[in-house]
């Protein structure tokens, strides 16, 4: 008996082993070996460019997004609510390359109505759209920003969930018809959807949380749904996890370690190959975000509480003092 109770113990050690060789192997893999040409899939044939719609384009991580579409062929519709910051962001793009084909569209993804949306969908109606960055993203709050949710008045709550979650399930919905057209046997398109670290549960940041849960929990779901479904399965969808980011949105208590946004924007395009073809419904293309999801992962909860605490005090410490100086 004590013999096979040692031959059991060590083919389940073996089987760990190996399942963390392989892990560890294939971590390596996705972050050093990508693609020269990556999103080749999502181009098309002939003279007229392809496009990818990115909301909330005009700075942050949708900027960098955009800036590496357009080095990478791909036209670009960028979506935000300040027509000045679209436009500098739209000069600033086709500066990259001389054929740069670069739209602009003002929406307001906290206020914008069904007719709104319809019509902004309606003025693209012309473009060959292969790609949706669902991107935009904000904790639009009255300030301090990072505080309890008791504090929060119902427009508070409100402004979070229509910026976050409304907005971006509204497009997607108007936007699968057209990203459904189909040419050729081998033309795909891609839904990117962005969510955050903060979706496990974020102390001071409950709503902002709570709707990048949403955002994850939207595109594992829609991901399924389109693989399924025979007019859909050549739309692919896939979620983007980041960690800490330098960005306009995300410039105090940021640790010296985290990407800027124009970094994380060129990682996210060259990873989406990588994560599609393991299969991935989601995935942190920067590598120090994905040991960190994997950390979250192992650890216990009581681990996992006093890091997220630590990590958010020292981040609303650091906004409060900026604050306080600049009221």
């Amino acid at each position: 008996m004590g013999a096979l109770w040692l031959s059991v113990l060590a083919t389940v050690g073996a089987v760990a082993i190996a399942r963390l060789v392989y892990c560890a192997a294939d971590f390596i893999a996705f972050h050093l070996i990508t693609p020269s040409r990556p999103l080749t899939p999502y181009k098309r044939a002939g003279k007229q460019p392809v496009y990818a719609l990115v909301t909330g384009a005009s700075a942050g991580i949708g900027f960098g997004v955009a800036q590496e579409l357009v080095k990478q062929g791909f036209g670009v519709v960028l979506l935000g609510h300040l027509a000045g910051e679209l436009a500098e962001a739209a000069d600033a793009l086709r500066k990259l390359t001389a054929d740069a084909a670069v739209r602009t569209l003002v929406v307001d993804a906290r206020t914008a109505t069904p007719a709104e949306l319809d019509a902004a969908i309606a003025s693209v109606a012309d473009l060959r759209v292969t790609i949706l960055v669902n991107n935009v993203g904000s904790n639009p709050v009255a300030h301090p920003p990072f505080r309890p949710l008791a504090t929060y008045s119902a427009a508070d709550i409100d402004a979070v969930i229509d910026m976050n979650a409304r907005f971006m399930a509204r497009l997607t919905a108007l936007m699968l018809p057209v990203l459904s057209q189909k040419g050729g046997p081998e033309e795909r398109s891609l839904i990117i959807n962005m969510s955050s670290g903060a979706w496990v549960g974020s102390p001071w940041l409950v709503m902002y949380g709570a709707t990048k849960a949403f955002n994850l929990g939207f595109s594992r779901g829609l991901a399924r749904e389109l693989e399924v479904e025979p007019a859909t399965r050549h739309v692919d969808c896939l979620a983007i996890v980041p960690g800490d980011v330098l960005s306009q949105g995300n410039s105090v208590g940021v640790p010296s370690s985290a990407p800027n946004s124009d970094e994380y924007g060129r990682c996210i395009v060259h990873k989406v190959d990588g994560a599609l073809r393991r299969q991935r419904r989601d995935t942190a293309p920067y590598w120090l975000h994905g040991i960190q999801t994997t950390i979250l992962d192992v650890v216990p909860e009581s681990a996992v509480t006093r890091g997220m605490t630590d990590m958010l005090r020292h981040k609303r410490d650091a906004f409060n003092a900026v604050y306080q100086k600049t009221r």
